[in-house]
């Protein structure tokens, strides 16, 4: 039962107060609700959404794709919420939902596999939320095959580090994709690293937990931890671009020689 509310009908007359006929307008006005704080109302309204889509017997690609973008806000919610048991359950029913959508997307030919999010981000949620619950096996399992299907991830080696920090694989895995992120950037005011086409780190967050594994036996750490703030630095006094590899990206544009010479 849904925490605060009573009764089919109030049900009802919230899922056409909040516009629920339209499933996208709907999810808008979830993501406004969750960036306002307004977390209990978007539980409610998240669950009455994917409730009202499982309930369907026979789904389209469209509500197949609504239902699996429910879900995941719904997961997000409940693990904001410290909702233990609601999030894993959505968890679970994200995974096989997601799995029936590829299904039907692969049979459909106004959709490829390539046009849907990337498996990797409903495994890192997944991970995240069993973790939460001290849910250990499946946890890590999950952050194994988001590292599998997103290699570097180093957004997910550092939330999996941030539960397993005994986990000597789990602290190479963050070693190795501190490697590979690239330099530090500065988007938005906020230092980070983010290896191309993946979610970024906060690079303060990367530095102190590599001080941490570096106390746990493994040196390298020690020095990655260093660069990182050294970057930090020159970028804070204008040695460096804040985004040196867009600098070095837009640079590769520039003529290599004067034209005007030879005129």
């Amino acid at each position: 039962m849904i925490e605060g509310i009573k009764g089919n009908v109030v049900l009802h007359s919230l899922f056409i107060m909040f516009g629920m006929s339209d499933p996208n307008q709907t999810l808008l006005q979830l993501e406004s609700y969750i960036k306002d704080g307004r977390l209990e109302m978007s539980e409610v309204m998240a669950t009455q959404f994917t409730d009202m889509f499982l309930s369907m017997k026979k789904k389209d690609l469209n509500s197949q794709v609504m239902l699996v973008k429910g879900l995941r806000i719904l997961c997000d919610v409940l693990l904001v919420r410290n909702k233990a048991s609601k999030a894993i359950a959505s968890a679970k029913t994200l995974l096989r939902e997601r799995k029936k959508l590829t299904s039907l997307v692969k049979s459909s030919d106004s959709m490829s596999v390539d046009m849907m999010k990337p498996i990797s981000e409903d495994y890192r949620r997944c991970a995240n939320i069993f973790a939460s619950a001290n849910k250990r096996r499946m946890a890590k399992k999950y952050y194994h095959r988001c590292e599998r299907n997103s290699p570097g991830n180093i957004a997910v080696a550092l939330e999996a580090f941030k539960h397993f920090n005994e986990d000597k694989k789990i602290l190479k895995r963050l070693l190795v994709s501190t490697v590979s992120a690239g330099p530090v950037i500065r988007s938005d005011g906020v230092y980070v690293l983010q290896p191309i086409d993946l979610p970024p780190a906060p690079a303060h967050d990367v530095s102190n937990a590599l001080n941490q594994i570096a106390e746990k036996g493994f040196p390298e750490a020690k020095h990655l931890s260093e660069k990182i703030l050294q970057e930090i630095g020159a970028i804070e006094r204008g040695e460096a671009a804040a985004n040196a590899r867009l600098q070095t990206a837009l640079d590769s544009l520039k003529p290599k020689y004067d034209y005007h010479e030879y005129v």
